[in-house]
C-alpha cells in the first residue's frame, strides 16, 4: 500500500507531540513494507528526501512566519497569519500536484494549521481515500490551547471563535475516516458538528519510544519528581514549582524536581525556583529520555489546558514510572487513582502538593517496587487497526 501523510511539521522540526506520533506512524508503516510519502512544512530550504521506502516533501508555506515561531509575534500578526494559512491556495495546489504525481492509495492528514485548510478539498477533488487524525482542539481554537478554568468564557465561546470554528468545519468536510486518540477529543468535535458524515474512530497513539524499560538506578537518599514538556504557562509548570515549594517546606530535604524541556517561560521558571532543589536540564533528544526516566520516581503532568493523549504519560508507563496528573480532559481517562497514578485539581498547587506528599510518603515502597510497564504489543494492534481504517476509507 502507498500512503501519503500530511502534517504541518515533521522531525527534526518539532513543537509538540503530534509530529512525534506522525514520525512513529511513518516508521511503523515503512518497516511493514509500505511506501510512504510525507508532505510537511519547513522553515528551511524546500527539498525532497528519499529515505528507503519514505519520500519526504518539505514545503515552505510562505506565510508571514513559520508555524513554530508563533510565540514571537503579537496577536494581530498571528490573526493575519491564521487567516492566510486557512486559505493558502498556492500551497494547497502544490500538495495536489504531489498527490497527482505520487498516486497514493490513501491520504492520512494530521495537523494542517500552518499549511492550508484547503488541502482536504484538493483530496476530495482527486477522489482519494482520506483519513484524518485529530491531535488537539485547533479546529475550534487556532492556538490549540483551551484553558480548563476559562472554557466557558467569551474567549472560547464568543462570536469570533464560533465563526472560525464554522469555517474550519466547512473546509475540513467529512473525511472518510476520522481518528481520535481520546474519547474526549472525539466527543469534543462531535458536539460541535464536525465530521458529520465521517466514520469516527478512537485509536490510542502508538508508543513512539523503543526499549524504555531499564529498571531504576537506586538512590534511596533522593526522591525525584520529573516534569517533561514545554516550559509554558498552559502546561502548568508554574503550578508545579509552587507545589514543589510547598512540599519542600514540609519535608525539608530528600526531594528533587527535574525539569526537562524548553520554552518562553524558562527564565521566569528559573527565578521562581530560586533556592529550591530544582534542576533544569533543558531540551533533551528522545534517545536521552530512557536514562532520565531511569533516575526518577514519579512524573508530574500539571497541564492547565485541554489535553488529548499526552505522549509523556505513555513514555512514563513504558519506563515503569508512576504519574501525578491534572484531572483534565484527555488525561483523566488515562489515569486511575492507584499505585501507578494520581489525579489532582488542575491549577491547584495545594492539591498537587498534597498528592506529591502522599507519593513521597510511599517512597520506600516505590523504591523497592518499580511498576512493570505494559507489554509493547499495543503497537501491533495500532498498526492492524490503522490499516483497517485505511482499507475502510478506500471502500467508501
Amino acid at each position: 500500500m502507498k500512503i501519503a501523510i500530511i502534517n504541518n511539521i515533521y522531525p527534526p522540526e518539532q513543537r509538540g507531540g503530534a509530529e512525534v506520533v506522525v514520525k512513529g506512524i511513518v516508521d511503523m508503516l515503512s518497516d511493514a513494507g509500505h511506501s510512504v510519502v510525507v508532505i510537511a512544512g519547513t522553515s528551511g530550504e524546500e527539498r525532497i528526501q528519499d529515505e528507503g521506502r519514505v519520500r519526504i516533501y518539505r514545503l515552505r508555506p510562505r506565510n508571514i512566519y513559520f508555524y513554530t515561531d508563533a510565540k514571537n509575534h503579537n496577536a494581530l500578526v498571528r490573526l493575519v497569519w491564521n487567516f492566510y494559512g486557512m486559505f493558502n491556495y498556492p500551497l494547497a495546489r502544490r500538495v495536489r500536484r504531489i498527490l497527482e504525481k505520487e498516486k497514493p492509495d490513501v491520504v492520512h492528514t494530521h495537523n494542517l494549521i500552518g499549511l492550508s485548510f484547503l488541502i482536504p478539498a484538493q483530496i476530495r477533488a482527486l477522489g482519494l481515500a482520506h483519513v484524518h487524525t485529530v491531535h488537539d482542539v485547533q479546529l475550534v481554537e487556532p492556538s490549540a490551547i483551551i484553558i480548563k478554568s476559562f472554557e466557558n468564557t467569551w474567549r472560547y465561546r464568543g462570536l469570533p471563535t464560533r465563526i472560525y470554528s464554522a469555517i474550519l468545519r466547512y473546509l475540513m468536510g467529512s473525511p472518510n475516516v476520522v481518528i481520535s486518540p481520546s474519547k474526549f477529543l472525539r466527543s469534543f468535535y462531535s458536539a460541535r458538528g464536525f465530521f458529520r458524515k465521517s466514520q469516527f474512530e478512537m485509536l490510542r497513539n502508538p508508543i513512539t519510544l523503543k526499549a524504555m524499560w531499564r529498571g531504576r538506578k537506586p538512590d534511596t537518599n533522593v526522591f525525584r519528581f520529573l516534569y517533561l514538556g514545554q516550559v509554558e504557562e498552559h502546561k502548568g509548570i508554574m503550578t508545579l514549582i509552587e507545589a514543589f515549594r510547598i512540599l519542600s517546606g514540609e519535608v525539608s530535604s530528600g526531594v528533587e524536581l527535574i525539569v526537562v524541556g524548553a520554552g518562553s517561560l524558562e527564565e521566569r521558571a528559573r527565578q521562581m525556583a530560586n533556592s529550591l532543589n530544582i534542576k533544569f536540564l533543558g531540551y533533551k533528544k528522545r534517545d536521552e529520555l530512557a536514562d532520565i526516566f531511569s533516575t526518577v520516581d514519579v512524573t508530574v503532568v500539571p497541564s492547565l489546558c485541554y489535553e488529548n493523549s499526552p505522549t509523556v504519560i505513555f513514555e512514563s508507563r513504558l519506563s515503569g514510572v508512576p504519574i501525578i496528573a491534572s484531572d483534565i480532559e484527555g488525561v483523566a481517562e488515562l489515569i486511575e487513582n492507584d499505585d501507578s497514578g494520581w489525579l489532582f485539581k488542575a491549577g491547584d498547587a495545594v492539591d498537587l502538593a498534597v498528592k506529591m506528599r502522599t507519593v513521597f510518603s510511599l517512597r520506600e515502597t516505590l523504591h523497592r517496587k518499580r511498576i512493570v510497564p505494559p507489554a509493547p504489543s499495543s503497537n501491533n494492534d495500532f498498526h492492524i487497526n490503522l490499516l483497517s481504517f485505511y482499507r475502510s476509507a478506500g471502500n467508501k
